[in-house]
């Protein structure tokens, strides 16, 4: 294998892949990428048996070959070499050369035999969505789902199609039990219906992939038996999917609220912020108490000290006291993108619906908590 590539080409590709390749050193041929150089020009594939990814990436090939080779150690020359233009060619003992100017590397590699093959996953029926609104459905999520939870169905996002009259109606739920989050977006497109529970590892690697480039128009999606296929262009990312049922998450939601008050996003965000600084660490808990046209946030740390700060909203209801964790509002609150939010209550035991004023298609529940 000989080939002559833009250092920005290759290290577009390296850096993709840095999230996807095995850290943990399960199986050492995990943490090397897959370089393959053909006619069309190079392709890196990089895969921790959960997830793979690969892309096609220009290059003037002047002999096809592929090789395995270190993704970090590859990552870590190409960033740092001096020229634009960089070399790479496999010598005798499967050793990788790379030369860019006065600057000489030699990487050990193995044979691609050993590189385990990402998984085929058939290409009908992908549904085509707006990359934007991919990646601002994952973000208003993922920061819901459970990490490293013992109810492992909860450590993803749970997707579900379903066909109707406006088109194909794509929902994306994230939770871990303590919070909840919810978006709708319709797509004009047929499709039947399907849910899946797509690995919370592998919607942040979609997500990086679509916070790359703004121009991600026609970005297609599709799910197997066992896998989600996440494809544009030459740019494919395969994963595996969790197989378990989702729970319920529709009882969550409250069907109605006896209390309702509506504020600046910003100023409810930095509110919380301030309060919460002396919060205890272990819970983050601060108190909300609803009076007449006011909103009072408080926290007491015998420890550290107290916080108490003022809202002015309208209100005319009936008193409320109802702890939260900070930490879990906040996430909320970072998600939404609205200038003012509503908040939906009951009482002090029942979980509190947020909502961006005026957007139904987005909704978030967070539980209470004692204080």
């Amino acid at each position: 294998m000989k080939l002559k590539i833009k250092k920005d080409e290759i290290l577009k590709g390296l850096q993709r892949i840095q999230g996807v390749v095995d850290k943990k050193n399960t199986m050492p041929i995990l943490s090397n990428m897959l370089l393959v150089a053909d006619s069309k020009g190079v392709e890196i594939v990089a895969t921790d048996l959960e997830i793979g990814l690969r892309g096609r990436y220009a290059a003037e090939v002047e002999k096809t070959g592929a090789v395995t080779v270190s993704a970090k150690k590859m990552f870590e020359i190409v960033r740092e070499l001096p020229e634009e233009n960089v070399q790479i060619r496999v010598e005798d003992g499967n050793w990788v050369k790379i030369v860019s100017g006065r600057s000489q590397f030699k990487l050990v590699g193995l044979p691609k035999e050993e590189y385990p093959s990402m998984p085929d996953v058939a290409e009908e029926g992908m549904i085509t969505i707006a990359g934007d609104a991919l990646r601002d459905m994952i973000k208003k999520t993922l920061y819901a789902a459970g990490e490293n939870d013992a109810r492992y169905v909860l450590n993803g996002l749970f997707v579900h199609l379903t066909p109707g009259k406006g088109g194909l109606n794509i929902r994306m739920v994230g939770t871990d039990g303590h919070r909840l989050s919810m978006i709708d977006r319709t797509v004009e497109t047929k499709h039947k219906e399907e849910s899946v529970i797509v690995p919370k590892k592998a919607m942040m690697e979609l997500r990086r992939l679509l916070e790359e480039d703004e121009s991600l128009e026609g970005f297609q999606i599709g799910f197997g038996k066992n896998h989600a296929l996440f494809r544009r262009g030459d740019l494919v990312m395969v994963s595996k999917l969790i197989d378990g049922n989702y729970p319920n998450y529709q009882q969550v939601l409250p069907a109605q609220s006896t209390k309702k008050i509506t504020v600046s996003k910003d100023l409810l965000a930095h509110a919380v912020k301030r309060v919460s600084i002396l919060s205890k660490e272990k819970t983050n808990a601060v108190k909300i108490q609803l009076e007449k046209n006011a909103l009072l946030l408080s926290t007491n740390n015998p420890e550290v000290g107290e916080a108490n700060e003022e809202l002015e909203i309208a209100y005319a209801g009936d008193s409320l006291s109802i702890g939260f964790n900070s930490r879990y509002l906040m996430d909320v609150l970072m998600a939404m993108d609205g200038a003012n939010i509503t908040l939906e209550l009951n009482d002090s035991l029942s979980p509190c619906l947020i909502k961006e004023e005026g957007n139904e298609a987005y909704k978030c529940v967070v539980m209470p908590m004692r204080v």
